[in-house]
């Protein structure tokens, strides 16, 4: 017998990374410019069901562009997951809609994860990766805040956020 345990693919998603935003959620979201510094969107890409796939993990992996800047110290961006109610039509604590950038909104739960940018001049193209983000089983959408310091490009097709699904394999 192995005693080993190892990661294995989800059953939902999957190990190949797919869109978990759509393009106009990052460009066109808010009021026809890239999404500002400080706003929130919820992905209109569509629901991720976790009801019979049952993945445990998720990572996220996203790219912005935005006109060159210098990014202060402790810029970010924030992932969070908004999973939908009872009532089978509200996600999370019904304050946002999909695919409009709130310019105001703060969100009152815990972001699933926080990436940093490097505080570098002259940045034009950044990128990260979350990993290791813990899903529960039932429905849900991913918002995301832009805490970079600037809004990102308008141009459709330079940003993009990707996820990708897995388990563990206890008797691998």
């Amino acid at each position: 017998m192995v005693n080993r345990t190892s990661w294995t693919a989800g059953l939902g998603q999957g190990l190949t990374f797919g869109a978990l935003f759509a393009g106009a959620d990052i460009n066109a979201s808010d009021s026809a410019a890239g999404l500002g510094n400080g706003h929130v969107v919820l992905s209109s890409q569509g629901d991720i069901t976790n009801n019979s796939s049952f993945d445990m993990f998720m990572d996220i992996s996203y790219r912005f562009t935005i006109a060159s800047s210098t990014i202060a110290v402790g810029a970010n961006i924030a992932f969070f997951l908004y999973y939908k109610n009872q009532d089978n039509t509200a996600y999370g604590d019904n304050q946002l809609t999909a695919g409009t950038a709130n310019t105001t909104y703060s969100a009152a739960i815990q972001p699933c994860a926080t990436v940093g940018i490097p505080a570098l001049a002259a940045t034009t193209n950044f990128y990260g990766t979350a990993t290791g983000i813990i899903i529960a089983p039932g429905i849900f959408r991913v918002a995301m805040q832009n805490n970079s310091g600037f809004a990102f490009s308008s141009t459709l097709g330079s940003q993009a956020v990707q996820y990708r699904t897995y388990n563990m394999n206890l008797n691998a």
